[in-house]
């Protein structure tokens, strides 16, 4: 589907969701894009990238968003296409929200004035609120990860816990390589349009790339917490573990004492104490829980039975 939704004496803005055969032909025949850049612009794979032709006033930009369905990804990609002075952004279900953040965009409060509103400044102030979403995103996770601290005390939930820190290691992993690639990808904006652009427009380029930045560096100091607190957890782990490990061995031994005591008495040796008395089964019982309380006590005094 294809909707224009913004237009001023400097250019028109066209949003394509779920682009359709009919909508491809409508681009090609009627806005003059090409099958090459269509292909880029809607690929729902596609890495972050730029291509940028000044003398044909074209240029195709691919950037990785937070999605609005996290599941199996949290970042997805989405085009941007400028042609002949004309905007287009090409998104999908989970990144069709883009457009009402670029109808609502402005950079530290400040809203361009919408009668002389360039497209270059229409699109920095439109990716400007799809940047700050990452520091918010990372904030959710850190929120979630302290959730999961909390919950330490409860051992039974260990594996929950695990499963739960690996899968935020996961989420942590796409944000950073989105926001990595996004940064690359603001410098390659700002070189390309660097002589077709006023100086305050860079200024916007700058200030979004300086909130990508902040979020790089939030992302990678939450993502070395979160392998802070998944090692404390393996240990955690490992050390529950080797207690049952211990337990296990101990009682193996205790537990041998009963055929140790039966199969003596079983041989039919003579001369055993109250091998032919009338009560030597109670009193062979006996024998063997007394050596079995002992062989535990001994065991537990010296530590074996301790976390």
């Amino acid at each position: 589907m294809i909707e224009m939704l913004k237009q001023n004496a400097n250019f028109h803005w066209y949003h394509v969701t779920n682009m359709s055969e009919d909508d491809r032909t409508e681009l090609l025949s009627k806005h003059g894009l090409t099958e090459q850049m269509l292909g880029y612009a809607n690929d729902r794979n596609e890495s972050v990238r730029m291509e940028f032709d000044p003398e044909a006033d074209e240029a195709l930009i691919i950037l990785d968003v937070i999605s609005a369905e996290p599941e199996p990804v949290l970042t997805r990609p989405i085009g941007i296409v400028l042609v002949h002075g004309d905007l287009f952004t090409f998104a999908h279900r989970p990144t069709d929200y883009i457009k009402k953040e670029f109808t609502a965009g402005k950079i530290d409060g400040h809203l361009p004035d919408d009668d002389h509103l360039s497209v270059f400044e229409f699109l920095v102030t439109g990716i400007y609120p799809l940047m700050t979403m990452y520091g918010e995103e990372i904030t959710e996770i850190n929120r979630q990860r302290r959730a999961i601290q909390a919950q330490f005390g409860n051992r039974k939930q260990l594996t929950k816990q695990t499963n739960d820190l690996l899968h935020l290691q996961i989420q942590m992993i796409y944000l950073q390589n989105s926001l990595a690639n996004n940064l690359i990808m603001l410098d390659q904006i700002r070189r390309s349009y660097k002589s077709h652009v006023s100086e305050d427009d860079l200024d916007l380029i700058d200030a979004v790339r300086v909130e990508v930045e902040q979020a790089r560096d939030m992302a990678g100091l939450a993502m070395e917490v979160i392998n802070a607190v998944t090692k404390a957890t393996g240990t955690l782990g490992n050390r529950d573990l080797n207690w049952t490990m211990k337990v296990l061995t101990v009682y193996s031994i205790v537990f041998t004492i009963p055929t140790v005591v039966s199969g003596f008495y079983g041989e039919n040796v003579e001369y055993l104490p109250f091998a032919n008395h009338q009560s030597g089964w109670w009193v062979t019982i006996l024998i063997m829980i007394g050596l079995m309380v002992a062989a535990t006590y001994v065991f537990h005094r010296y530590g074996f039975l301790k976390k």
